[in-house]
């Protein structure tokens, strides 16, 4: 299914009128919802906090490497910015497109199609910053925490593969606490015909924790099999990590 969807870049394959119908309200209240939304631009910024509950990470490596990031924090948000593709890609790209009911036909029709993107993104501006806000400043700690764990084991690594190493761990925590446009990344009903969607507007959050407390129940689990071996598995979790991640 998700191989099918992906080859029709999220097209519906059905194109009937009450489809388009579907489609157009969908968009209407979607747009009328989110512009000009300081509740909601102030709603994004309370997922800051779960970029500590990576389990690889922890509360006290955030918090640790949060502190640390003061005396360096430009040095690091441009590090970031210049070597993340994923992030490049999401501001460059129109804010509709990190909505769950996206597609380049379902909002055409209803803003003119010289000025739709514009309009819309500036519109949605205040959306637009909060999102870059809460990656950056919830998502820094962690990238430093990777980086500097990278070099420590790899004493003989160059700068830019402690660089690349951090970012592909860095953009993979981003995907996890933040809505994403990508495909691959939202469930089969997020992408199934106007009426499904419709039911799913403004539920990529709520499905994300839900994934993480999944990840979190499946990870208390190999740590326990792990502490029912002896401890011998280093490559499990930590129990006290997984748990934060499950609770919080």
């Amino acid at each position: 299914n998700m191989i099918n969807n992906i080859a029709m870049a999220g097209k519906s394959q059905l194109n009937l009128f009450g489809t388009q119908i579907l489609n157009f309200f969908n968009n209407v209240f979607q747009v009328s919802r989110l512009m000009l939304s300081p509740a909601i631009a102030i709603k994004q910024l309370t997922s800051i906090p779960t970029f500590a509950l990576e389990p690889e990470v922890g509360p006290a490596n955030w918090i640790k490497y949060a502190f640390k990031n003061k005396t360096q924090q430009l040095q690091v948000y441009k590090e970031v910015i210049n070597n993340s593709v994923y992030l490049k890609d999401r501001a460059d790209k129109s804010i509709m497109k990190s909505i769950e009911t996206y597609s380049p036909e379902r909002y055409s029709n209803f803003v003119p199609k010289s000025s739709q993107n514009a309009a819309i993104d500036i519109l949605m501006g205040l959306i637009k910053v909060a999102d870059r806000s809460a990656i950056l400043m919830g998502g820094l700690p962690n990238y430093s925490f990777y980086k500097a764990k990278f070099q420590k084991e790899n004493p003989n690594a160059t700068e830019q593969q402690a660089i690349d190493y951090a970012i592909r761990k860095f953009e993979k925590d981003v995907k996890s606490t933040q809505q994403s446009y990508d495909l691959q990344d939202r469930d089969v009903f997020q992408n199934r015909n106007p009426f499904t969607r419709s039911l799913n507007m403004f539920l990529t959050t709520p499905k994300q924790y839900l994934r993480r407390e999944i990840t979190g129940w499946r990870q208390m689990t190999r740590a326990a099999k792990r502490f029912a071996k002896g401890g011998k598995n280093k490559n499990a979790p930590n129990v006290v990590q997984a748990f934060s991640q499950f609770a919080f």
